[in-house]
């Protein structure tokens, strides 16, 4: 290839996606991965739902557009990437208005969703028996991902299309470059050039920038816990997933068992964050509120994942207004796998100047920090 060398810094969702389409658009593309593996944090330490009914509706744009493009990934698959089973969110009170918004963008996207009332939801979902909730909004083509599988299927087109990929390869210094000269990073493993540096590190972004002399957005990691149970015989593994608004509390089916989150979000460094074995108290409050049919489950396992907000909770996507040679994919907030299709191809386009990321999302809205 003879197009710009463009460096990837993480090989999570955004970092993988962001790769594919910049080698589909002629780039020649590295990427830098800090751990041994790929994906090691948020990209892994997650629940895989696909979920598109999301009430900002700039999310929720790039989250139909995301969804659709599992399918076209699915083609670098010999492995399903998605079980459809749909979706149901629960709401009452002053839950209910803001979902209510939510339908008719749904269906501008050309999504299907509609009302279910608590006895009709409570008949695909037994453990809804007895829950206090208005109204359930049912979204079909919603599902489950294969984190794995999918994360995998994007890495591997990269590579196929001529990406480079360097695990165990930190950014630990360099420059951001500017019109004249292209960005350096120097890593452990010896020092990187690039016409343009994608930064798509998860929690790391900002410690990525800073390092290497960009200027850090304000990003926070928050930790989220979830929790499994053992198989139980009264779970129908064709549930979908359930979301209780308000109370934020989800369960979705997993390995004959439930998997569930309280919703959880607490500032903590980049890392491995640990389990709190308290959560579990704070997930039982939840669900005696929510999902009352749920009592005394016997969790079997629990853990803790990052997920990383910009200050206003919407993605950080396209070129630094202050290092013309930085662009942004971060920010994800756990929407990571429904969306990484589309911020992949948004981050790219900007990456290479082909298109400028949507003003929602572009780091240019965030103030210049005083010196």
């Amino acid at each position: 290839m003879t197009g710009p060398h463009i460096a990837v810094v993480g090989a999570g969702f955004a970092g993988a996606a962001t790769a594919l389409h910049l080698v589909r658009r002629g780039a020649r593309v590295t990427v830098l991965e800090r751990e041994p593996i790929a994906g090691a944090h948020a990209s892994s330490q997650n629940a895989g739902m696909l979920r598109t009914a999301i009430a900002d509706p700039a999310l929720a744009r790039v989250a139909a557009a995301g969804a659709d493009g599992v399918a076209a990934a699915q083609a670098l698959s010999e492995v399903p990437l998605v079980r459809p089973s749909g979706s149901l969110l629960l709401a009452q009170g002053e839950t209910l208005e803001p979902l209510r918004k939510v339908v008719p963008e749904l269906r501008e996207m050309r999504r299907s969703a509609r009302w279910l009332d608590p006895a009709e939801a409570a008949s695909r979902v037994a453990a809804l028996a007895g829950a206090p909730f208005e109204a359930a909004l049912w979204t079909p083509e919603d599902g489950v991902a294969d984190t794995a599988a999918y994360l995998t299927a994007l890495l591997l087109g990269a590579r196929r299309d001529g990406a480079t990929l360097r695990l165990g390869t930190e950014v630990l210094g360099g420059e951001p470059g500017d019109g004249s000269r292209p960005a350096r990073l120097e890593t452990g493993r010896g020092a990187v050039e690039a016409d343009v540096v994608v930064i798509a590190a998860g929690a790391w972004s900002d410690v990525v920038a800073r390092r290497i002399g960009a200027t850090p957005l304000g990003l926070t990691p928050l930790r989220r816990h979830l929790h499994a149970t053992g198989p139980l015989a009264e779970v129908d593994p064709r549930w979908p997933f359930v979301w209780a608004l308000g109370d934020e509390v989800y369960f979705r089916p997993e390995s004959g068992g439930l998997l569930l989150s309280p919703c959880d979000e607490e500032p903590f460094p980049p890392g491995e964050p640990p389990a709190d074995p308290q959560n579990r108290a704070l997930l039982a409050r939840k669900v005696a509120r929510a999902f009352p049919a749920l009592l005394d489950l016997p969790l079997m396992r629990s853990w803790a994942g990052l997920r990383t907000f910009a200050p206003d909770r919407r993605f950080v996507l396209g070129r630094d207004p202050r290092a013309p040679r930085v662009c942004w994919a971060a920010g994800l907030g756990g929407h990571g796998v429904t969306c990484a299709w589309e911020i992949g191809r948004i981050a790219a386009e900007s990456a290479l100047g082909l298109a400028p990321a949507p003003a929602e999302f572009d780091p240019a809205r965030f103030p210049v920090p005083p010196p």
